[in-house]
């Protein structure tokens, strides 16, 4: 099972504040620049695929982009130009600290995705597309820092700095669109914009979590069941991004709190509905073409569990066998209800760490006791899904 210190540790990166010795009209946290940075990648890499038939490795990819999340999770008090010195002079000391920190807390399988990470080759593609995804999304957050007082001290050269670091890039075809276009700048910019949409509206908090932040904690979340249970290469990658997008709509709706989505009768339907038409007509125009038919399969019935046959998408109405026949590629498969799991342990994280930390209101106990009614006695694709919550909440 999953170690729920390793979860807590993750979620921690939503307390990590972002550029905080520089003048900032709005907070930034890891969290919510490791979800920005994870959805440039898939468009960068995605973009390297299809126009210059790049061979990428999806799977080796989300492994790097964990680890690499894994990392700044453990290396928290490091601003990032001593934490760029130290990797650049003393890596294999840095190396060997987050190890021993991540030792006892993450199983053999993801032990071993970390120490390929740390011994592979940071001129690989996969490796380029992380870093280029890295500044790019650290350019977007210094950018209101920057348009705010450009005349601070030290704002110039960090500004510059940045700048040339995303145009040693530049050879990726992606990074030159984004550079020169609009559209899939612009579809960037709205995900982008999901770290100011604060989760469970009207509910004080601590830590708050935005909808961005969110996604990428049930991406990660999703990832680790996934490897738990053996999921094909396939679904390793559509699990990932289907559940890193799972929220995206929100981007066109805003946050919309379970009661009330589903407190009055046909709201909820009205309201997918409604996202899918937004998403249509708003959201995928801004992709390049190839592309908008995968972001279709991952945001359409989020939550279903999906397989694709000669005849199109198809629902698959039985869980277990989405672990039992379809775990293969050809399948192209996604478990939805993996991710709708992930998705109540992302809540339930948040609600449990607020708890903890002393911030408690009613409806987040109401909340967290309401999903551990829902999960008693479940298991999924062999997951003890009632026990990994109850780890969580005695958990710190």
């Amino acid at each position: 099972m999953i170690d729920p210190k390793f979860l807590h540790l993750l979620f921690s990166t939503a307390s990590i504040d972002r550029w905080n010795d520089q003048i900032r009209p709005v907070d930034f946290v890891e969290l919510d620049k490791q979800s920005h940075k994870m959805i440039i990648a898939w468009l960068l890499g995605r973009i390297e695929e299809e126009e210059n038939r790049t061979r990428i490795e999806w799977p080796k990819l989300i492994d790097y982009g964990v680890c690499e999340f894994m990392y700044r999770a453990v290396v928290t008090d490091l601003k990032p130009p001593v934490f760029h010195h130290l990797a650049r002079h003393k890596k294999r000391e840095l190396d060997a600290y987050v190890r021993k920190e991540l030792e006892g807390v993450i199983g053999p399988l993801l032990s071993s995705r970390f120490e390929e990470y740390l011994s592979s080759d940071e001129e690989s593609i996969e490796r380029r597309i992380l870093h280029a995804a890295h500044f790019l999304a650290s350019r977007w957050e210094f950018g209101i820092i920057y348009d705010f007082h450009p005349g601070a001290v030290g704002v110039a050269e960090i500004k510059q700095k940045i700048d040339s670091e995303v145009e040693d890039f530049l050879d990726l075809t992606g990074v030159r669109r984004l550079e020169m276009g609009i559209k899939s700048r612009n579809f960037l910019e709205i995900c982008a914009m999901l770290r100011f949409q604060k989760r469970w509206a009207k509910t004080p908090r601590l830590p708050q979590t935005s909808v961005l932040g969110h996604m990428f904690f049930v991406a990660v979340t999703t990832y680790l069941l996934s490897l738990e249970y053996g999921a094909c290469a396939k679904k390793i990658y559509n699990n990932f991004f289907a559940a890193l997008f799972h929220d995206i709509a929100e981007s066109l709706t805003r946050d919309i709190i379970s009661p009330v989505k589903y407190g009055v009768e046909g709201l909820d339907t009205l309201l997918a509905e409604y996202e899918k038409e937004a998403v249509e007509e708003r959201l995928l125009p801004m992709l390049p073409p190839y592309i908008r038919d995968e972001m279709r399969y991952f945001v359409n019935d989020e939550f279903a569990d999906k397989i694709v046959t000669e005849r199109g998408v198809v629902t698959i109405d039985e869980a277990e066998a989405m672990r039992k026949r379809y775990n293969s590629d050809a399948y192209d498969a996604i478990d939805g209800s993996l991710i709708k799991v992930a998705d109540h342990i992302g809540a339930f994280i948040e609600a449990a760490a607020s708890i903890q930390n002393g911030v408690n209101p009613p409806s987040l106990t109401e909340a967290k006791e309401a999903l551990l009614r829902r999960y008693e006695g479940y298991v999924l694709f062999g997951i003890d899904v009632e026990a990994l919550l109850k780890g969580i909440e005695s958990t710190r």
